[in-house]
């Protein structure tokens, strides 16, 4: 007699850094950061940035389920202590990109004027007609998600995490799913109207020694690929006609 079995499930974490990322700042409207430190807050000078950044998510089955999403950041500056008031702890968060954009190259601190195609304070895709955000520096509800995903209190120097939450779960799923909607997330200060909020992260460009790039990590179950199912199952089948051979013997 055959014995069913369960199918067997797999359970595994994928981790990988951003495959693009850039800033954009409201004081260079039309300079691109994508090739420096990524910043996000307002300075001290009360003047806003955003960070955008992407992970490539291919190299997961096509199949997973994702259970569990996790991002990490590193500050690597804050604003100097000793002038305008000094830093100013706020919570980041943390929002879904719903509109295409291009890291760029720009270096330096305040970044370089935008190649055709980059994306700025002002534009997706500067001198592209048609790609504005749909306002300066996006809109949070059109350019980007109406909500955050993820939130997570950011002070000093550091590594921080964005710990797991069912939008960054449905976040993971969508994006494997349909890959082309895969235009990453915005990480915007909730107290932008505060001087003193803006850090620096380490970017893909930037890490060095023990500071990281932006980090993703997904964990995720996965049944096995047909010919390895087919494999268990004839293996267990096996096993069963044995069983039942050697239960016969005995019994005769």
């Amino acid at each position: 007699m055959l014995v069913a079995h369960a199918l067997p499930v797999f359970s595994a974490t994928f981790v990988t850094t951003s495959v693009a990322d850039t800033s954009i700042y409201q004081n260079h409207p039309d300079y691109n950061l994508g090739g420096t430190t990524l910043v996000s807050g307002t300075n001290q000078q009360f003047s806003n940035s955003r960070a955008l950044f992407r992970f490539d998510l291919s190299a997961l089955p096509a199949d997973a389920i994702v259970t569990s999403v996790q991002v990490s950041l590193y500050v690597t500056r804050r604003p100097d202590p000793d002038q305008h008031g000094g830093p100013v702890n706020s919570d980041f968060s943390l929002y879904r990109a719903l509109q295409s954009w291009t890291e760029g190259a720009g270096g330096a601190v305040t970044g370089a004027p935008a190649a055709t195609g980059d994306t700025t304070w002002n534009d997706r895709h500067y001198n592209v007609p048609g790609t504005d955000w749909v306002t300066p520096g996006g809109q949070i509800g059109t350019d980007f998600a109406n909500g955050p995903s993820a939130t997570t209190s950011v002070g000093d120097v550091g590594l921080y995490l964005w710990g797991s939450s069912p939008e960054l779960v449905a976040d993971a799923q969508a994006w494997l799913s349909s890959p082309a909607t895969n235009y990453g997330y915005a990480l915007i200060s909730e107290s932008e109207n505060v001087a003193g909020t803006a850090r620096r992260f380490a970017s893909r460009e930037q890490p060095g020694g023990a500071i990281p790039a932006p980090t993703l990590r997904v964990t995720y179950q996965s049944a096995p690929e047909p010919g390895r199912l087919l494999l268990l199952l004839l293996g267990a089948g096996a096993a069963a006609m044995r069983r039942g051979r050697v239960g016969n013997a005995i019994s005769g």
